[in-house]
């Protein structure tokens, strides 16, 4: 993997045009073909369901929990302090919706690293943050945040960066497991799938359902600043939002008939 990669903290941190999280025009392509493949694997899915060859994934959400570890204790003690109860929601979300998309791809995940990652990727955008989206990227802003944080509790260097390559890579759309590891790709699928449905369709409709009822939607749209928050232009969420006409589905798991 290329640490100057699209996404990563190292490439988050260039300086001059391309400084704060705005892309060059061949990552700008990048980015949109990597929606245009999140885009493929939701058609295959359809095909694969109408098919009856689609096994969709099925637990029971303490199976999918973590060890209470201290970096786990840490992580969620600062989304606590930090998130509004809409987006710490959002944040639990996305970490159910990846564990369980994890399981049914059969990938070897971290359960702790996918967590931590997941229960504070947003804190780019979290209510007390430094840095606003209109000034940086708020991914690659929130997980240096979040490394500096964990980094002063004194956990493992390692842990640290992975975890702040999994947060600020999650707005790639799709993130690549062979390049980035699985905890990184789980993060980016366990937030499209609970902002947009993807990959809905590969998880059983108990499980989904419980975890909606643990973890209430609603809020999360305005938690989210989807349809507020102003993004520095170039960055990964200002050509999203923009594609996507700056609008968010309010029910996206609807839309397949969960």
């Amino acid at each position: 993997m290329s640490i100057n990669q699209m996404g990563t903290l190292t490439w988050g941190r260039r300086e001059g045009r391309y400084s704060r999280g705005r892309l060059t025009r061949l990552e700008r392509l990048a980015l949109v073909r990597n929606m245009a493949h999140l885009e493929l694997i939701e058609l295959g899915d359809l095909f694969r369901r109408r098919l009856g060859l689609l096994q969709p994934e099925r637990a029971l959400l303490e199976e999918l929990l973590p060890e209470e570890t201290a970096l786990v204790n840490d992580a969620l003690s600062l989304a606590k302090e930090t998130h509004a109860e809409a987006l710490l929601h959002h944040s639990w979300r996305t970490y159910l919706f990846g564990a369980l998309l994890g399981r049914h791809a059969g990938l070897n995940y971290d359960p702790e690293l996918l967590f931590v990652s997941c229960i504070l990727h947003d804190l780019g955008i979290a209510s007390d943050r430094d840095a606003h989206p209109e000034e940086c990227c708020f991914a690659v802003s929130g997980a240096e945040r979040a490394c500096a944080h964990l980094a002063a509790k004194g956990h493992d260097t390692e842990k640290v960066n992975r975890i702040g390559d999994a947060m600020a890579l999650h707005l790639n759309a799709y993130v690549s497991s062979r390049l980035h590891g699985a905890e990184a790709h789980l993060v980016s699928r366990g937030a499209v799938c609970d902002l947009f449905g993807a990959g809905v369709r590969r998880l059983a409709g108990a499980s989904v359902d419980e975890i909606m009822l643990r973890h209430p939607r609603e809020g999360v749209v305005d938690a989210l600043g989807f349809e507020t928050f102003r993004h520095l232009p170039g960055t990964r969420a200002a050509v999203m939002t923009a594609l996507s006409g700056g609008k968010a589905p309010k029910t996206p798991l609807d839309r397949y008939g969960i």
